[in-house]
């Protein structure tokens, strides 16, 4: 229960951080891809935001 309450942290500042500096690195984008099987709803919709953000050029990756 932990380990996924510390994830759902991680999950919403890595989306915090993205909107707010308007980048992600790869490494933590492919990393949110991969954990969007796995995720909650809430998790899911957050995952899509910075989907749709990156498509859309509002936020770059970064390496």
């Amino acid at each position: 229960m932990k380990a996924h309450k510390k994830k759902d942290i991680s999950l919403v500042d890595q989306y915090l951080n993205a909107s707010c500096f308007n980048k992600i690195s790869d490494t933590t984008y492919q990393s949110m891809l991969n954990y969007e099987s796995k995720a909650d709803p809430i998790e899911k919709k957050l995952i899509t935001r910075i989907k749709e953000q990156v498509r859309h050029g509002k936020v770059v990756l970064s390496s």
